[in-house]
């Protein structure tokens, strides 16, 4: 091995550090331009904000054991931004209150499954669309300041002790049959 060839062996190891521009990107690796020219990196553990064309970011590490973005400095573009975490992540919050805060906020997920001791819904307009819903209580209570409807091929409401239904004006209309069964029907 000449002198050259061993210096360029220490170039390799030699710790290198600062701004580079993403040129190119594919699955694992990027491609960086540094004063010392294009160079291949991968995206570090720490670094959540996925790289971008264009973007400017800060490179760590040496040529022997591979170079690291460990962080986008700068958006060429005003597009937003990707955070990615590895599986099985967890964000997590000790103490105090973890906050979201957008205009839109939406979620994407093939299954949810949420964990609380206590919560709440406050909004202007609340729509839901399912195939099947299940809920089970222990005591329900629902207070509605208007029109309250329900509309089914099929209802069918059993209570083990007591139904009542009261109302100012109750109207109850069968186009075929209208059946009161029991031991002792009171009217009037």
């Amino acid at each position: 091995m000449g002198i050259r060839d061993e210096d360029l062996m220490q170039l390799c190891a030699a710790p290198m550090h600062g701004v580079a521009t993403v040129t190119a990107l594919d699955a694992a690796t990027l491609t960086v331009q540094t004063a010392q020219g294009a160079l291949p990196a991968r995206r570090a553990a720490s670094c959540l904000m996925v790289p971008q064309v264009g973007d400017r970011v800060w490179l760590a590490g040496d040529l022997a054991h591979g170079l690291y973005v460990t962080a986008v400095l700068e958006r060429a573009a005003a597009a937003g931004c990707e955070l990615r975490l590895p599986p099985d992540s967890v964000m997590s919050v000790p103490a105090g209150t973890l906050t979201v805060q957008a205009p839109a906020l939406r979620v994407v997920a093939r299954e949810a499954v949420g964990t609380f001791g206590r919560m709440k819904l406050v909004g202007d307009l609340m729509e839901s669309f399912f195939d099947k819903v299940s809920q089970f209580a222990r005591w329900s209570q629902r207070v509605v300041d208007g029109p309250d409807q329900v509309r089914s091929q099929h209802i069918d409401w059993r209570a083990d002790r007591t139904l009542q239904l009261q109302a100012e004006h109750l109207v109850a209309n069968g186009s075929r049959l209208v059946k009161a069964d029991g031991e002792q029907i009171h009217l009037g």
